[in-house]
């Protein structure tokens, strides 16, 4: 159950990458891919471990509750959603049914505004957790599992990219290394734009683990933040001049917090799962990462997403924030937006987690909520 902890800090950060130097040319057969990758993963086994040494009463069996839900039976489905319906341009390498991926795609959809985006979703199997690659040859780096893919598989990756974008865009370098680094076993959680001319293009990539198959209520929480990802028509860290308050810094908290309370909300209602009580269990989960110094209580890397979530949901509390245009996206759907003021993003750094959990629900101070 160790793994638990590094789940959740797996899911943080899912549209970072670290790009190294451009890799040099490369004989290698297989073809070639960009890919983005989680940042903070490789050294979160790390952290996990120290956690376990550094408290030494709390063993495996008193983490496993800690991980909101985890033990609750779920599969990956989701019902037949009204229109709007958009097939998927899926690379499927997983057992997950294609159906299933489908509906839930579109079940995302039928919950958001309409928009123009197209989505190539990859979702491919990875082993065991090995820690940092050491044959990593392509330019990004993440957390490393032991390698499953046949030749073909990752051929079909590679081709399937290309054939998504078409001629249009000249992607065969990033197609190169998406496939490459799905070969040596590159773990990832990402929405990227690799073709910035087709914007409305966006590619989601999630690998699963024999942990994360697991649990699939985590894996349906992954899966609706980075499909999210992929409807917010303006992502403001991909353009200077796009912002979503007027304080530039907290654009990427508030992309990545959105992403996660659509994720939780969808979650929560697909799983018969009161909202409130979703929310007590992972600001529970949070406070604990903070009290055994896993992270901490600013708005950053580990676990920005999540605390950024139940930092939105204090604004949602205070009625400084519309639930349903977070929701549905119509936040995302302009520029320069007026939805936020650094006013708002400053309660929220600074008293999302000045709260108690009673009787499984969120409550937040009277400061949290007057100031």
């Amino acid at each position: 159950m160790k793994k638990l902890i590094f789940l959740i800090i797996f899911l943080s950060a899912c549209g970072g990458s670290e790009v190294a130097e451009e890799p040099t040319t490369t004989t290698t057969t297989i073809k070639e891919t960009t890919t983005t990758s989680s940042s903070t993963t490789s050294t979160i086994k790390e952290t996990t471990t120290k956690y376990l040494v550094q408290n030494p009463i709390l063993d495996e069996e008193s983490i496993a509750p800690l991980f909101p839900f985890a033990e609750r039976y779920s599969s990956f489905e989701c019902p037949d959603a009204p229109l709007p319906k958009k097939e998927l341009f899926l690379v499927n390498l997983s057992s997950i049914p294609d159906e299933n991926l489908i509906q839930c795609y579109n079940y995302a959809l039928s919950k958001t505004m309409p928009t123009g985006i197209e989505t190539l979703l990859i979702i491919y199997p990875v082993g065991d957790y090995v820690g940092e690659l050491q044959n990593n040859d392509t330019r990004y780096r993440g957390a490393g599992f032991e390698p499953v893919l046949n030749e073909n598989e990752v051929s079909t990756i590679y081709e399937g990219v290309l054939e998504f974008f078409g001629p249009e865009c000249n992607v065969e370098q990033q197609a190169y290394e998406i496939a490459r680094y799905a070969e040596i076993g590159g773990g990832q959680q990402v929405q990227t734009i690799l073709c910035p001319q087709l914007s409305y293009k966006r590619t989601v990539i999630i690998t699963i683990d024999p942990e994360r198959e697991k649990i699939p209520i985590e894996l349906q929480f992954v899966f609706f933040h980075e499909i999210f990802h992929a409807l917010q028509i303006y992502l403001p860290y991909r353009a200077a001049d796009c912002l979503l308050s007027d304080s530039p810094e907290d654009s990427l908290v508030l992309v990545e917090g959105s992403a996660n309370y659509f994720s939780w909300v969808t979650v929560a209602t697909l799983q018969n799962i009161p909202k409130e009580q979703l929310m007590g269990e992972w600001l529970t989960f949070l406070r604990h990462l903070i009290a055994v110094g896993d992270s901490t209580t600013e708005l950053k890397d580990p676990a920005i997403a999540e605390k950024a979530a139940i930092g939105l949901y204090l604004l949602v509390q205070r009625g400084d924030l519309d639930e349903e245009l977070l929701l549905n996206a119509t936040i995302f759907s302009t520029c320069n937006g007026d939805y936020f003021s650094s006013e708002m993003m400053t309660i929220a750094r600074q008293y999302w987690y000045d709260a108690e959990v009673v009787n499984g629900k969120v409550l937040f101070s009277d400061q949290a909520l007057s100031k």
